[in-house]
């Protein structure tokens, strides 16, 4: 496996993460939604079944710093790059797949894409020359025997992605492809830099200005 970070896939750290999620990370989530009407810090507390406490200091410390505003979002960029700061303790493999688009949509396991492929259904400013997705802890080894039966393990044009499972809030269905949200694909090109960020920088414009 390959690591975002230096850590260990049996550490307890990253048992702590997958079991229990980035409580931060998801407090963003949902105060970043642009479902439904604008939530009270009460609600963004149990929509990311987090502690009022524990969601209140990281409110307050946003609103502290001119991001937020109660619930209305100040600085939408500087909130995703705020964000996009955050250590990412994610997991990733690679893989060199032939016919990715085929293999992945026949698997019939859950999965939610983000990076490339998913900004080029949404934005159309990206070449979608990756296939990077999220999928359950769960199927880890049924997708591991599915993409080496089909190519490789190694760079190449296929990146697994395991995180929190609250990482699948809000996904959305477009042409028949599952995406993550809006807030969680724009956090991510902000994480891979380059023409990535530049390409949230006009989903952030269009969606959140």
């Amino acid at each position: 496996m390959r690591y975002s970070v230096t850590v260990q896939e049996d550490s307890p750290e990253f048992s702590r993460y997958i079991q229990e999620g980035d409580k931060v990370e998801r407090v963003y989530r949902i105060l970043l939604s642009k479902h439904g009407t604008a939530r009270t810090w009460y609600r963004i507390a149990k929509d990311a079944d987090v502690s009022y406490g524990w969601a209140y200091r990281i409110l307050k410390g946003l609103e502290h710093d001119g991001l937020i505003d109660g619930s209305k979002i100040i600085q939408p960029k500087g909130l995703f790059l705020r964000w996009a700061e955050r250590r990412d303790l994610r997991l990733f493999r690679e893989y060199n797949v032939q016919q990715p688009d085929e293999t992945i949509a026949g698997s019939e396991l859950d999965h939610a894409f983000t990076g490339y492929f998913a900004e080029n259904h949404l934005g159309q400013y990206l070449f979608p020359r990756y296939r990077e997705f999220y999928i359950k802890k769960e199927d880890m080894i049924k997708w591991h025997q599915l993409l080496t039966k089909h190519g490789y393990v190694g760079k190449g044009n296929t990146q697994v992605l395991l995180a929190d499972d609250h990482v699948f809030f809000e996904r959305q269905h477009v042409d028949s492809h599952s995406l993550v949200s809006i807030q969680q694909l724009i956090v991510d090109l902000y994480r891979t830099g380059a023409e990535c960020a530049e390409a949230a920088d006009l989903l952030v414009s269009k969606s959140y200005l």
